[in-house]
């Protein structure tokens, strides 16, 4: 959700600097008062097309900025881990700068990105509703993930899904298999293959130990003749050196003569413990010439193979079962067929019994959706309005068996159709308003935006309207540009969007508003005017709706 929105130098805005908690919140004012640009400026946040129009006339840019909580969206935050952003904090700060080109730049936490980037992250973070939805409700494919995440079966999905997977890998396989054909040459070369790296007795992780030992050879090989000669010396000098020991160690004990004796001891068996390492060094790596030629030969036959089948062992050994496999395919090709269709005879009939599990799951929860969502369509005052969750069979996919569609009939002797063809735009509002109370918790949303969609309702519809946004507030934040003093009464927070003339421009400002300003505001929605009765009136709407 978005808790700040920092906006400079945006259309009609200077500067602005608004908090947002979770809940209702409702921004009224004239007609023309700038209420839907702060909608624009969320959608920018959200990833929309900028434009210089964007831009205050006489401004260079402007920024959008917004802090948004995103650690309940698993979508968002995955995506930007993956993409190495750090989230210690809860907050994300989302930032859009237009210049008065048109070119905008995003930042996500200071960090540059991209338009589409940003809008890949927020993709299920705002849903943002005005009169012509396009989003996921409308969406014909989509309502079959609609109507499953009702369901909140997750297991049965992910079971269903895993046994189409495998179905289609045993098809895939048959239909290599029906239409692979080899010939006698072929074979041949498919044995000569197999047999190259077969022969070889390929071991993971050998060719690594051999590159060491041929690393560490080359190096001993470079420093051999140094090697020799300074155990050549030591050997011609340690007996001089014993003796030299030996008889400084014989001195008389003086002060001098003790610190020389210390010396000459500590020097003594220093020489002689670097002598020992350097021999058992020299001795630990002394192969032989045939183990030498040996290693080399076994590290070319390893990188041809490498460079034929590879680029690594494991590659390698992978080709080797992948040959034996067309091999016994080409000599035993009627059995294979048959034991393919064995298989595939089980995962099928495996798959669909999980499919048809999940087939009859969505028709018994289908009726429970279509009675859950129409008496959301009665509390609204649509009435004669009828939904239903049409399921057929499909084609088997990784989602079943099954095709859904949500056809709806707005008025009576109407026949139902799908909810994309619904053309009216104020029942169509209140439609989707009910099916959003229903449909956002269980799709992650974690913001509603609804721009005016009670347009060309009055009365106890447009209190059925903001009791039902209140009502969607429990489960995601709401905000709602309205014109309707019902609608904005069930709000929990209410904000100003007030227009300023002076003799050198127009500017909006957004003023939230405590209770007392919120009455008198409700009062002047109503009626156009304060006076003690539009007031009373007003007040009397105002705690009536926020009961």
């Amino acid at each position: 959700m978005i808790t700040n929105l920092y906006v400079e130098n945006f259309v009609l805005i200077d500067k602005l600097n608004l908090s947002f908690k979770k809940g209702f919140s409702a921004f009224i004012g004239e007609t023309g008062a700038g209420k839907s640009i702060l909608l624009d400026a969320i959608s920018l946040l959200c990833g929309e097309r900028a434009s210089s129009e964007f831009v205050a006339r006489g401004k260079n840019k402007a920024t959008i900025e917004g802090a948004f909580y995103l650690k309940n969206n698993e979508h968002a935050t995955n995506i930007l881990k993956e993409n190495g952003f750090d989230l210690d904090d809860d907050l994300v700060i989302i930032t859009r700068e237009i210049d008065e080109t048109g070119k905008s730049s995003v930042k996500i936490n200071y960090r540059l990105s991209t338009v589409s980037f940003l809008k890949e992250v927020m993709k299920y973070e705002v849903d943002i509703h005005g009169q012509r939805d396009s989003g996921y409700l409308l969406n014909d494919s989509n309502h079959i993930n609609l109507l499953d995440a009702f369901i909140e079966q997750p297991d049965i999905l992910k079971e269903v899904s895993d046994k189409y997977s495998l179905l289609n890998l045993v098809l895939r396989e048959k239909e290599i298999a029906i239409h692979e054909t080899f010939n006698e040459s072929d074979l041949e070369f498919l044995q000569y293959q197999y047999n190259e790296i077969n022969s070889a007795n390929l071991k993971v992780g050998e060719d690594e130990d051999l590159e060491q030992q041929e690393k560490q050879y080359k190096s001993l090989k470079s420093s051999y003749e140094s090697y020799d000669k300074i155990l050549s010396l030591y050997d011609q000098t340690s007996s001089s050196l014993f003796e030299i020991n030996k008889l400084v160690d014989r001195l008389d004990p003086t002060k001098l003569n003790e610190n020389i004796k210390n010396v000459m001891t500590d020097s003594y068996y220093a020489i002689e413990d670097a002598m020992s390492q350097l021999q058992r060094s020299f001795s630990d790596f002394n192969l032989s010439e045939d183990e030498i030629n040996s290693m080399e030969e076994r590290l070319f036959t390893i990188q041809k193979l490498k460079r034929k089948y590879g680029p690594t062992i494991e590659d390698v050994l992978r080709k080797k079962d992948d040959l034996k496999q067309k091999i016994n395919r080409f000599e035993n090709r009627q059995s294979y067929l048959d034991e393919i269709d064995s298989r595939l005879e089980k995962v099928k009939k495996d798959y669909y019994l999980s499919a048809n599990k999940l087939s009859e799951l969505r028709k018994t929860k289908a009726e429970e959706l279509d009675s859950k969502i129409s008496g959301q369509l009665k509390d609204l005052m649509l009435k004669n309005a009828r939904f239903q969750t049409f399921i057929t069979g499909a084609n088997p996919t990784s989602k079943g068996i099954d095709n859904v569609i949500f056809l709806i009939s707005m008025n009576k002797g109407e026949d139902l159709k799908p909810l994309s063809k619904t053309a009216s735009g104020g029942e169509l509002s209140r439609l989707m308003l009910g099916l959003k109370v229903l449909f956002t918790k269980l799709q992650g949303v974690e913001t509603v935006i609804f721009d005016e969609i009670d347009t060309g309702v009055s009365g106890q519809v447009a209190t059925s309207i903001g009791r039902k946004m209140l009502m969607l507030g429990q489960d995601a934040q709401v905000f709602s540009v309205t014109h309707l003093a019902p609608v904005a009464a069930c709000s929990n927070q209410m904000y100003l969007v007030k227009k300023n003339n002076s003799q050198e421009n127009t500017t909006t400002t957004v003023i939230p508003l405590d209770r007392k300003n919120a009455i008198e505001q409700l009062a002047f929605l109503s009626s156009g005017s304060l006076t003690e009765v539009s007031i009373a009136a007003a007040k009397e709407l105002y705690e009536r709706n926020q009961e």
